[in-house]
């Protein structure tokens, strides 16, 4: 536990160090700041810090660039800052052990949640619509994917995890449950992905979802046999 504990003391750190510029913006790009509940609308040479939040509508996007990355999160995405980083396998299994510590059942709230902590300053510009609750579980489940996409894949599953804890709609989405776990597959890791594939097997699922679910659930059993 000391451990784990140690580790996200480093990734705070981590965290608090980064400060991300954004290029660019084309159509309705929105954060939220700090601690703050209401969404602002980003604009280009606007500074972000590790954990805040974006959300980008349809047909939207933003460029965000820092010293150690440059990312863009594309159209009807989520993502928080603090997600755009290198993590080694080890990390990421203690990241997901704290993971199932969370795993508590969702509190009553008409509130999304998200992580939050006071870094950066306000930016005073006028009030955007909000973001609807039951959007930003999918757009999360959108930029994990970019992030993947983009080479951030052992912070693409954890974002994943963690959103489907806290979105309990996003557990619907088998095939996106599916891919997250192809990806744990081919990180080799086989109890995790074997975890995820039983849990997506308790859902409903057509013919063909179940054919894809046994499908890697065998394959992880033929190679749990060779080891």
């Amino acid at each position: 536990m000391k451990k784990i504990v140690f580790i996200l003391l480093v990734l705070t750190i981590n965290i608090l160090a980064q400060e991300y510029t954004v290029e660019k913006v084309s159509g309705n790009v929105q954060a939220l700041i700090g601690t703050s509940e209401n969404w602002i609308k980003v604009v280009a040479g606007q500074k972000l810090n590790g954990t805040d939040l974006i959300s980008t509508d349809e047909k939207s996007f933003v460029q965000l660039a820092s010293k150690e990355n440059r990312f863009i999160l594309q159209s009807n995405s989520a993502l928080g800052l603090n997600s755009i980083k290198k993590m080694s396998l080890n990390d990421l299994l203690l990241a997901l052990a704290m993971e199932e510590i969370r795993n508590v059942p969702k509190t009553k709230s008409n509130q999304f949640t998200r992580n939050t902590a006071v870094y950066g300053s306000e930016v005073s510009v006028s009030k955007p619509a909000p973001v609807a609750v039951s959007d930003i579980g999918l757009k999360k489940i959108n930029g994990a994917k970019q992030l993947a996409q983009n080479g951030f894949t052992e912070s693409a599953i954890l974002v994943a995890k963690e959103t489907f804890r806290k979105y309990p709609e996003t557990k619907t989405q088998i095939s996106d449950r599916i891919y997250f776990a192809d990806l744990m597959i081919k990180l080799n890791l086989m109890n995790e992905a074997e975890t995820e594939l039983n849990l997506v097997s308790e859902q409903t699922l057509s013919g063909q979802d179940k054919k894809d679910v046994t499908t890697r659930l065998d394959k992880i059993k033929e190679a749990n046999l060779k080891r």
